[in-house]
This record gives structure tokens, C-alpha cells and sequence, in this order.
């Protein structure tokens, strides 16, 4: 019978990319492993503002596109680290501010102007559309805030 500590300090040292999600999200130092390698991308929208994703490809293109809008917390090393799993473009909503408390949170949250949020995500749609490695078909997906 093998020891829990033994099992998951086995389980910690194996590559971030090869656990699944779950796991990956209960250990801090898997999620920030899991965002190593990820490109981050800027965009002027044509409102003129200047915005910044993260983008995880998939290893095969061209392939359908996933936008994923950050929870009230911002674009942090959790939400980033979901983008590597689903090969999605994970954008950044409160302008690169990342929440560490709930007062944080609710405040950046609170100051988000609904058109600009989606002027911004439509910009993003399409550029990923103009990208040869997406083959038009696009999804999003997100939870609380971005879930809104």
C-alpha cells in the first residue's frame, strides 16, 4: 500500500501538460507550470484601446477557436492554465489587473464597461477568425464574470 504523501509528491513532479485539469488546478505550482510557454498577444481594437490575451494553440491546425473570458479575479495563472488545456485564447478584461481579493475582485469587476467588454471581445473574435490556424468555427466559454 503506498502512502497519499508518496502518490502526490509522485504526482507533482510529472509534466504539468500531462495531468488533467483537476489536478492541475489544486496545486499552485502545477497551474503556473501549466502557463509556461503560453504566448501572450496585443491587439489595438478599433476603438483605438490596446489589449492583451494569452494563447495556448492546439498541436494540430487549422482547428475550430475558443475564446475564454476570465473569472472576477482577471486573467490569472488559473484561467491561463484552463486556455493551455482547451487550446484557447484567454483574454484580459480588467486591462491586466489580477484580483487577489474579494474587494479586489468585485471593484475591477464593477468598473467594466459593458460595450467596451464587448467591443473587446469581438475584436478578438476576429482576429483569431483572420488567423490561418483556425478554421472559422469559433466557441466561447466562462465562468462567473466572464460566464455573464
Amino acid at each position: 500500500m503506498y502512502e497519499r504523501r508518496d502518490v502526490l509528491k509522485s504526482i507533482a513532479q510529472l509534466p504539468a501538460a500531462s495531468l488533467p485539469l483537476a489536478m492541475v488546478l489544486a496545486d499552485p505550482s502545477l497551474v503556473h507550470a501549466a502557463t509556461e510557454g503560453l504566448e501572450t498577444v496585443t491587439i489595438t481594437t478599433p476603438g483605438g484601446t490596446q489589449v492583451s490575451a494569452t494563447l495556448a494553440l492546439p498541436l494540430v491546425t487549422p482547428a475550430p477557436a475558443v475564446l475564454l473570458v476570465h473569472e472576477w479575479w482577471g486573467l490569472n495563472d488559473h484561467i491561463k492554465s484552463v486556455a493551455a488545456e482547451f487550446a484557447a485564447l484567454a483574454i484580459d478584461l480588467y486591462g491586466g489587473k489580477v484580483a487577489t481579493t474579494r474587494d479586489d475582485a468585485k471593484s475591477y469587476m464593477q468598473v467594466v464597461d459593458g460595450d467596451v467588454a464587448t467591443n473587446t471581445a469581438g475584436a478578438w473574435v476576429d482576429w483569431l477568425r483572420d488567423r490561418g490556424a483556425v478554421t472559422g468555427k469559433l466557441g466561447t466559454i466562462g465562468w462567473c464574470f466572464g460566464g455573464g
